[in-house]
């Protein structure tokens, strides 16, 4: 119970929490087994992913979309989590600069825009993702990557198609 009540402090201002981010970020490459080497194309595709992974209703939408005109709530929550992901790029980047400082990730220069990430899990604190506090967005990412096969390796435009165009959500930038 400790645990969770350490993540509801850790999400007291959700929208704008650097630490829910880096966990968020850590949780999502190792469970898709982005580390050491292994990389995560385009690091912009984590800023929609710890939206989706973060929220239970895109989860819920996601999981009962099947390429159909879906109803306007659904729409919204989609259109909405697409929305975030856009906000967040820049900041998920600044993010993963300084992880790669600490030693945390790993980032190399991809194709054209490209910045790809790996995880250095033996930097990362033992024990740190064995715990039960990620546990929710944990069986999200594995949902999503389910659903949407190969997500370290899609690009962007084909990640946001699967999840977004394909269910209605018209994409920009």
């Amino acid at each position: 119970m400790s645990e969770i009540n350490a993540k509801k402090r850790l999400m007291y201002l959700s929208g704008e929490d650097f630490y829910l981010y880096c966990y968020s970020i850590f949780v999502i490459l190792n469970s898709l087994g982005c580390c050491d080497g292994k990389y995560f194309r385009d690091y912009r595709k984590l800023a929609f992913l710890i939206d989706i992974i973060g929220d239970g209703k895109v989860i819920y939408v996601l999981s009962h979309s099947s390429g159909e005109k879906m109803d306007s709530k659904d729409y919204e929550c989609l259109l909405d989590s697409y929305s975030n992901g856009l906000t967040l790029r820049s900041e998920i980047l600044k993010l993963l600069f300084v992880l790669e400082k600490k030693g945390y990730v790993i980032l190399s220069r991809g194709k054209t825009q490209e910045i790809d990430v790996t995880l250095a899990i033996n930097n990362i604190p033992g024990g740190f993702l064995d715990g039960n506090v990620f546990t929710f967005e944990t069986k999200n990412i594995e949902y999503v990557s389910k659903k949407f096969r190969r997500l370290p390796s899609l690009t962007l435009d084909t990640m946001l198609n699967k999840i977004y165009v394909e269910n209605g959500v018209r994409t920009w930038g």
